[in-house]
């Protein structure tokens, strides 16, 4: 065979060929939030369960109930499962320490007696041991509430790992989020986690791979915690700058304008930057301090105290007994074949299903900025 032409060189570089393409950890978290939604909140006979997600997030954002109910925007979701992750976290430890020094009533009892950090790190383990993702309990309220608990853990794991560039412990959760993409019917997410994880691990030789593995994340604040920025993140952030912020109006918004400035739109936000800072102009994006989620906490710490969640009462019957999507999931991927063909794409078991994600604005892309 003769050397390659270089017309053919130019079909293959044109074709992009010699391009590694990789999921982005963005829109990875906007699907994950998006299974919950579809796990907790989508199915009209959970939302009668008063220990159920929908009903404790309706309980602290009851004006948007109807937006929780049908397709709520990914920074709403995002705030409302760290929430209630917070909560059930913060009951499950009063329960454990309570079970463990009956004059440990509440956290705060707890925290006076000023316990090492060898306590805290051993009764650590014994919650993850003893609250979290336990189908086979013989109490159905306990049952529920460390599925619904393990769920809401791996997706703050999930974000936290992120946030500070623990790019192995990103990893480590995707196999977890496989199973529940399976089983949500997030097909296509399920076989790209497959694929990259498969591509990582043995396919891509060590120095690719550790290429991607450094630069899967952003971090322009120089923080430790300030990896928040994925890189997926940051391009969609740079497309709303350049086509919607500073793209022009009118007979004056066109292609060849937008393509001409694309190369200084960051420029033109530093500038815009500064004159609001010159002039002293508060309030001038979403960027806003903290929130204090004191009486949101309280609120649903009151409610998982009414019906003892975390308390384990064998024989305890429930109207709604929740899937084990992590298990079925498992199942559907050992009884079902061909999860990555040749061509990378994914099964096409999905019924033609179009895998949107959560709706995502401004406020999404620049509450991290």
């Amino acid at each position: 065979m003769g050397s390659t032409t270089g017309a053919e060189s130019s079909v293959t570089h044109h074709r992009l060929q010699f391009v590694v393409f990789v999921l982005g950890l963005f829109h990875l978290e906007m699907a994950c939030a998006d299974a919950i939604w579809r796990m907790y909140i989508e199915p009209k006979h959970l939302r009668t369960d008063p220990n159920g997600l929908y009903q404790h997030m309706c309980k602290i954002r009851p004006h948007d109930s109807s937006r929780i109910g049908s397709k709520p925007g990914f920074r709403l979701m995002h705030d409302l499962i760290h929430q209630c992750a917070a909560a059930r976290m913060l009951d499950a430890w009063r329960v454990e320490v309570g079970r463990h020094n009956p004059s440990h009533s509440t956290l705060e009892a707890f925290a006076t007696s000023q316990p090492s950090w060898e306590d805290v790190e051993a009764l650590s383990l014994a919650l993850v041991a003893r609250y979290v993702d336990k189908p086979g309990s013989p109490d159905g309220e306990f049952r529920n509430a460390s599925l619904i608990l393990g769920r809401l853990l791996l997706y703050v794991e999930l974000c936290h790992a992120m946030k500070h560039g623990d790019i192995g412990r990103v990893e480590r959760t995707f196999l977890h989020w496989v199973f529940v993409f399976k089983k949500v019917g997030k097909h296509k997410y399920a076989s790209e986690l497959v694929r990259i994880s498969n591509n990582l691990k043995h396919t891509y030789p060590p120095r690719l791979a550790r290429a991607i593995r450094l630069n899967w994340l952003c971090n322009p604040t120089g923080k430790p915690d300030g990896f928040l920025l994925m890189v997926d993140w940051l391009v969609e952030l740079m497309n709303l700058f350049t086509k919607v912020v500073y793209g022009s109006s009118g007979y004056t918004r066109t292609y060849q304008l937008v393509i001409k400035q694309s190369p200084l739109i960051e420029l033109f936000r530093k500038v815009h930057t500064l004159f609001q800072d010159n002039f002293h102009l508060l309030h001038r994006s979403v960027r806003h301090a903290p929130p204090d989620l004191t009486n949101t906490i309280k609120i649903l710490l009151e409610a998982l105290q009414v019906h003892d969640v975390h308390v384990l009462k064998p024989g305890r019957a429930v109207d709604v007994q929740l899937e084990d999507h992590l298990r079925d999931g498992m199942h559907i991927m050992q009884t079902t074949s061909g999860m990555v063909d040749r061509d990378g794409e994914g099964d096409d078991d999905d019924d033609g299903e179009a895998e949107d994600t959560m709706d995502i604005g401004i406020d999404d892309l620049e509450a991290a900025e």
